[in-house]
């Protein structure tokens, strides 16, 4: 099986700290036997064409450099406005011509373009399968922040159009699918024997439910919480991973009961953030962010770790901190409410209310809490890689024309 994973950005190597997940769900396919590819946006610190962890990356120039440099450091959705929005067309194009290229290599085997987050690489998957020809499907993976931005009627008109032109619909949680069910008016259903006509090619896409792997193998063996450690979070410093509330949370607590805290991690609010800890008071560490083979340590000073989104498509920090043995608490978002029991390995609160997670960091802080390691373990093993990708080639064989 050949596949081309189309993303608005991939990793420039193992210590990239910039979406791993994407590297570990290519290395999970490549594990299981898929001949992989990706293809993304050039980035200014990375060849036009390398090899990260066993994966062959094609970067596609689109735009002025410091364009692009914004686009692989997650901010397609802040660039992609006003008049910069104009890149966006000849970064769908090139992506596109680019993956078309890489499944007409070998027209005698199938091939499958897989597009993470509907726009602008979903968009790619489908435009280029199309250019591709008959032995060539096409996956539209939504994570959730691509389903947060579809707000409008123009927005919905041009999913929708993207989805019903799948030949698959992969979400990262049920919530998702729900979403993109009723995008492209269909109901869900249980997926088409592989014998079947690819579903694809009649009836609309294939829905289906695949989070990204949790990378439980650079987390290291969990050990005790230490009991004087910080609260740590952990994510993107953006709007959406709700840092904001939780320094308001922390602010809103009795001073002997504030914990130290610890925010790992960069993005865009930094210099917001800080300012924000600064005027509240609150004592906050900014560590900045670390290659993914060294956030196991992190998890590791923690005694509990906060994931205080607003929303969350999976919610990858919540699943690998009990992986890494720490209790967890989250807003009830994404799948925190399937990881965590109430009280045994953590506690959940209402998104973007500070008082409401004021109130719940209190009470796990004086509550003996721990993320047992075997118990995680079996919560987390429909999540690891190679359960990630056995459901993946699954649905490929669903969709490819023999």
């Amino acid at each position: 099986m050949r596949v081309a994973l189309v993303a608005p950005g991939f990793p420039t190597s193992l210590d990239d700290h910039h979406k791993p997940f994407l590297l570990d769900h290519a290395r999970a396919l490549a594990g299981a036997g898929a001949e992989v590819t990706v293809v993304c946006p050039a980035h200014p610190d990375a060849p036009r064409r390398h090899v990260v962890g066993g994966i062959e990356v094609h970067r596609v120039r689109f735009a002025p450099r410091r364009i692009e440099a914004r686009v692989a450091l997650g901010e397609s959705y802040r660039v992609f406005s006003g008049l910069s929005a104009l890149w966006v067309v000849p970064m769908i194009a090139q992506l596109a011509l680019a993956a078309s290229r890489h499944a007409r290599r070998r027209s005698g085997e199938g091939t499958v373009i897989h597009g993470h987050w509907w726009f602008p690489c979903g968009l790619v998957a489908v435009a280029a399968a199309a250019l591709a020809g008959r032995r060539t499907a096409s996956v539209v993976h939504i994570h959730g922040s691509d389903a947060a931005v579809t707000t409008n009627a123009i927005h919905r008109w041009l999913a929708r159009r993207v989805l019903r032109r799948a030949s698959a619909v992969v979400t990262v949680s049920e919530d998702l699918q729900d979403w993109a069910s009723l995008l492209v008016r269909r109901s869900r259903g249980p997926h088409p024997p592989p014998s079947a006509e690819p579903i694809g090619r009649t009836g609309g896409p294939l829905l289906a439910v695949a989070s990204m792997p949790v990378g439980a193998d650079r987390l290291g063996t969990p050990t005790p919480a230490p009991a004087d450690g910080p609260v740590i979070g952990i994510g993107r410093l953006m709007a959406e991973k709700g840092f904001d509330v939780l320094i308001e949370a922390v602010a809103l607590m009795p001073p002997a009961a504030q914990p130290e805290l610890v925010i790992v991690g960069d993005g865009p609010d930094l210099t917001l953030l800080e300012a924000l800890a600064l005027r509240r008071g609150v004592s906050a560490e900014f560590a900045g962010a670390v290659p993914p083979n060294e956030i196991g340590e992190w998890y590791g000073r923690a005694r509990l770790v906060c994931v205080p989104s607003r929303r969350e498509g999976f919610g990858m920090i919540t699943a690998e901190a009990l992986a890494a043995g720490r209790p967890v608490v989250a807003t009830a978002v994404g799948a925190a409410p399937h990881f965590i029991t109430e009280g045994a390995n953590g506690f959940l609160a209402p998104p973007d209310s500070a008082d409401a997670l004021a109130a719940v960091l209190t009470k796990a802080l004086q509550t003996e809490l721990a993320a047992s390691a075997s118990t995680t373990a079996v919560t987390l093993a429909p999540f690891g890689a190679e359960a990630h990708a056995a459901a993946l080639m699954e649905i490929y064989g669903q969709i490819v024309q023999p």
